[in-house]
């Protein structure tokens, strides 16, 4: 029995192997050249030991640096906590970043100015707040994601920009569309990193995050790597 169930395991690690071998052999190699250019401030939310944490970095991935965590903060009123930031905004007028997290168990909305440290809070029992992520339309672009594959609609005309070859599932496989850069130029999405679901379900068991974000030029097609984030706000003067 225990031949069996390590033979078992051997080959979901085979499985896992190939899965990424077979989908990095068809995808396209990254080009760092891509990110050196780009303009603006981006602000995202990223997994820090488990709790998103907000961050800003230039868009070129430059001073990468810590706007707010809630760790340790997030008292759900059960006998733990969740110190997770679930939506937040940057309102560049007033130079104030607007958030949502627990607060006693109830969830919150803060302010935080950039000279500050220790937030404000605003009101209670608030589960959404205004947003400005990146979006799936600009002007007259719209990206979206069947089976895996990326298209691009643009004036009318459809074309696929990045082609999933694989195994496709709407959970564990396939390209996802985050959105446009402001100059509508760019393009962030989503990529599982996996010809297989089993290969994705594989890789969630021993680390925090699955996938990789990348952002592609509209005009040479190629991409790089950019932040893994789950909500990005693109900010430009």
């Amino acid at each position: 029995m225990k031949k069996k169930i390590s033979l078992g395991i051997l080959l979901l690690v085979v499985i896992s192997f190939i899965s990424i071998e077979l989908f990095q052999s068809y995808s396209n190699k990254t080009s760092p050249e891509v990110v050196a250019d780009l303009e603006g401030t981006i602000y995202f939310t990223e997994r820090v030991n488990g709790v998103l944490t907000l961050f800003k970095s230039d868009a070129t991935l430059q001073n990468k640096t810590l706007v707010y965590s809630h760790k340790g903060k997030g008292n759900t009123g059960f006998g733990d906590y969740n110190d997770n930031i679930i939506d937040f905004n940057y309102d560049k007028t007033s130079q104030t970043v607007y958030f949502i997290a627990m607060q006693d168990g109830s969830w919150s909305l803060f302010s935080l100015h950039e000279s500050e440290n220790t937030p404000t809070l605003l009101q209670k029992e608030v589960m959404e707040t205004k947003t400005e992520y990146l979006k799936n339309e600009h002007e007259n672009q719209t990206a979206t994601s069947k089976k895996g594959t990326l298209y691009l609609l643009s004036e009318g005309n459809e074309k696929i920009i990045k082609k999933f070859h694989g195994l496709y599932d709407e959970k564990f496989t396939g390209y996802r569309p985050t959105g446009f850069s402001p100059d509508g130029k760019h393009l962030v999405y989503h990529s599982m990193e996996h010809a297989t679901p089993l290969g994705t379900i594989l890789k969630g068991m021993v680390a925090e995050t699955v996938g990789t974000t990348y952002i592609m030029n509209l005009s040479t097609m190629k991409s790089a790597e950019f932040v893994n984030a789950y909500n990005i706000q693109w900010v430009v003067d």
